[in-house]
Order: structure tokens, then sequence, then C-alpha cells
């Protein structure tokens, strides 16, 4: 944008300078970018891989401290013994959730440089079934008889979905 004594040769020359100083840098830093690589002796794809490899960790201890947290929950919540039997049914639920959390983040941080286990994906889908099958099993076990008979209709449904999951995998 001209300025308001117009556009004069001396400033499009300055101007020019400037550009071409900054192609210079960036070209500069480009080869010294290329250099340490080479000296380092990595490629794009390594890169790639220790920076997924980074994130990884990175997520899989937040799931860690994430299902640590809902352990912890999970206790306070059994501690409580407002409504034993719902209690018992929520501290499943949040258990299952939480000990899915520990465990799957624990896997992805120990093996973030290499390949993710294909049945972390299975146990997570076990870890949500067994989070819903806590409602009914409230609904279930109170009509029979307590916390216990929730922690035992629990235990039945999700050994079933187990089951069935494993089933279906074999097809």
């Amino acid at each position: 944008m001209p300025g308001p004594w117009g556009d004069t040769a001396e400033r499009r020359r300055r101007r020019e300078i400037r550009r071409r100083r900054a192609r210079v840098r960036e070209t500069r830093r480009s080869r010294e970018h290329a250099e340490r690589r080479r000296a380092e002796g990595l490629t794009y794809q390594e890169i790639r891989r220790r920076r997924r490899a980074g994130w990884r960790r990175v997520w899989g201890t937040g799931a860690v401290l994430l299902g640590a947290f809902t352990v912890l929950t999970a206790h306070e919540v059994w501690a409580a013994r407002d409504d034993p039997a719902f209690d018992a049914a929520l501290t499943l639920a949040l258990l299952a959730g939480g000990l899915y959390g520990v465990g799957a983040g624990g896997v992805v941080v120990f093996r973030a440089r290499r390949e993710l286990p294909r049945s972390l994906a299975g146990w997570g889908l076990v870890a949500w079934f067994a989070v819903i099958l806590a409602i009914p099993s409230y609904k279930y076990g109170e009509l029979i008889g307590g916390p216990v008979a929730v922690t035992g209709v629990w235990l039945a449904a999700v050994v079933a979905t187990i089951w069935y999951l494993r089933r279906e995998a074999d097809d």
C-alpha cells in the first residue's frame, strides 16, 4: 500500500532487499536443518515416528491418570454407602472405566514406538459394555437383594458379553 507520498523507487528497492534477505535466511535454515538430520541419520519417517511416539506417551499418561482418578472416585462412592445397591452399581461402572484407562494407558505408554495391540479395541468395547451394564444390573440386582446381587448380575452380564464378543471375533 503506497504511503501518502507514493511508492518511490527507493522504497521498492529496500522492500526487494528485505525479501531477498528473508529468502536467504530461510534457505540457510533449511540447509542447516537438513545437515543436522543427515548427521543424526534421521529420515522424515523416523522423525514422524518419534513425534507420534511422543504424543502416544502423552495420551497414554493422561489415560493412566484419568483411570486412576476414576478408580479413586469409585472408592469414594463405595465409601459413602447412601444407597448400597446403587453405590455398588456406580462403583462397578467407575471401576470398569478406570481400570481400562489405567491398563490401556500403560500399554500405550510402554508400546509407544511399536504397533499397538489389536486387542486394545476389543477390551475397550468390553469396558464400554461393562459401564453400560451397570444400569440394568442395578435394577435387577436390587430386586433380588442388595449390593452382592448387583455385583453378581453385573459379573454375569460382563462374562456373557466377553463370551459373545470373543465368539463373534472368531467368525
